[in-house]
């Protein structure tokens, strides 16, 4: 097969052929996972500071005609041990007034017991800074119950909300994190859920992020204000049974700022500083490297030509 060399000269040159077109706001977005990922979203599972860095495992996750189906193995982001897989994110932007991120799903046990089963949404700056919202098995009683935790720098703790207990029976949850309007962006996260008792959608705690003095929620605080990567993921701590607990994912929803793919420098627009930056970089391998855009550890021609043909595209456009 003939190799495509890409060239820094006939890049350049093709930059006078793009027009850039610019767009305003940042609308819904949402992935049905109907079959297949929504090809609008740049779906990645890169975890930064796991090992893997690019956690997929094809053989533990597959569609039906309406979900997505993670089947679990053994692996956590917790205490520094970031050896996690089929960690599934999205990079965005700043958020604005109104922000929310929402998923449902089910979580099968498979009469799995003795180990804190988990799934639910992720913020995630890196293996060792994250926060999380899940659907937890309670390993000493098998109930079901809502919690957060806050990772950074190997320090965990509790992300400042718990529910109270229920049947295995109720394991189909929607969660749902959003602003809350009367703070200032970024302060406070409220948490709603619904567990299919027939209450339906409700408030859980609203939660002070680190922009408030004395609260250590920095996760939170700093991808609203900055960026950073939010998604799904699931989580099997400890435990060494054979058949593993699943996942099924509904759907994924937000109407944070999602980056366009090749937006290097996460400024919500891919110009020709990102394909700068990847011409500068090719060649470079390794993890946790900005112009890796693919996400498979080399700066090379799938990198540049992902820029090159999303060039002009915006957040929300």
């Amino acid at each position: 097969m003939r190799q495509m060399i890409i060239t820094k000269s006939k890049v350049l040159a093709a930059l006078l052929l793009v027009t850039v077109v610019v767009s305003a706001g940042n609308a819904q977005v949402r992935d049905d996972f109907d079959g297949a990922f929504n090809p609008a979203l740049s779906w990645q599972w890169v975890a930064p500071g796991n090992t893997p860095y690019h956690t997929e495992d094809s053989t533990h996750y597959s569609f039906s005609p309406s979900t997505l189906d993670i089947v679990m193995q053994p692996g956590t982001l917790t205490l520094n041990e970031n050896n996690a897989h089929n960690i599934l994110t999205l990079r965005v932007g700043p958020a604005q007034r109104g922000w929310y991120i929402e998923t449902r799903f089910t979580l099968d046990l498979a009469g799995a017991s003795g180990a804190w089963v988990q799934a639910g949404l992720l913020w995630l700056l890196h293996a060792d800074h994250y926060y999380t919202y899940h659907l937890v098995l309670n390993p000493f009683n098998g109930n079901l119950f809502l919690g957060t935790a806050h990772e950074e720098n190997g320090s965990f703790i509790n992300g400042g909300a718990q529910s109270s207990e229920w049947s295995p029976n109720l394991n189909t949850v929607t969660l749902r994190m959003q602003d809350y309007l009367a703070g200032d962006l970024g302060s406070y996260v409220e948490l709603w859920y619904d567990n299919g008792d027939g209450n339906g959608m409700r408030w859980l705690i609203t939660v002070p992020t680190a922009a408030v003095p004395g609260w250590p929620f920095t996760v939170l605080r700093d991808v609203l204000l900055n960026g950073g990567r939010i998604g799904i993921y699931t989580d099997l701590s400890g435990y060494t049974g054979e058949v593993m607990p699943m996942a099924s994912f509904d759907y994924f929803e937000t109407n944070l700022p999602i980056l366009p793919a090749g937006d290097v420098n996460g400024d919500c627009i891919v110009d020709d500083a990102d394909l700068l930056a990847v011409l500068f970089a090719f060649g470079q391998t390794g993890a946790n490297l900005a112009e890796d855009v693919n996400g498979d550890e080399v700066v090379d021609d799938a990198d540049l030509l992902t820029v090159l043909f999303s060039f002009g595209s915006q957040c929300g456009g």
